[in-house]
């Protein structure tokens, strides 16, 4: 051991060669630790977002699947008010009821009869179109509801007359 201190002292630029190799061998070695540590944290990091991408992957699977079935649901909907709209007697039910808006209208406002029933009958269309589409449709089916409607019209005299019995 006496032997290497004498060198050493005899080369002082080996001295520091050593003692710089040394140095550094250390830092080196407490790298590689802080490198395994960072990259067993970086793996749990990875680990977590890919569980987490795959919880966002699967809720975004659900929420798509869902809104296709609502959109096939209103597109359900849609078709079997169009085609509740479309069934026999309810157009002349519709006709009916614009007709009884547009006379009660009239009778309001009678100064001359031609333009006034066309203006009338055309805000009466206009109004029923309105409660057909939007807020307004609650409220027709709270005044005008269903069981109110004649189910067959050959069973209901709409206009009183007397049929002539000369025939």
């Amino acid at each position: 051991m006496m032997e290497v201190l004498d060198f050493f002292r005899q080369h002082p630029f080996l001295l520091g060669l050593a003692i710089g190799l040394l140095i550094a061998a250390g830092i080196w070695i407490k790298g590689l630790f802080r490198a395994r540590v960072s990259n067993k944290e970086i793996e749990k990091l990875k680990e977590s977002l890919y569980t987490k991408m795959q919880i966002d992957t699967k809720g975004h699977m659900t929420r798509e699947n869902e809104l296709e079935q609502l959109r096939k649901h209103n597109e359900n909907l849609r078709v079997s008010l169009k085609s509740l709209q479309q069934k026999p007697g309810r157009a002349e039910v519709r006709q009916l009821h614009v007709y009884d808006k547009a006379i009660h209208s009239m009778l309001a406002k009678a100064p001359g009869f031609a333009p006034t029933w066309e203006m009338v009958l055309n805000d009466a269309e206009d109004e029923i179109r309105q409660t057909e589409t939007g807020i307004s449709a609650f409220v027709r089916k709270v005044f005008i509801p269903g069981k109110s409607l004649p189910k067959n019209t050959e069973e209901v005299n709409l206009i009183d007359y007397e049929e002539n019995k000369e025939e």
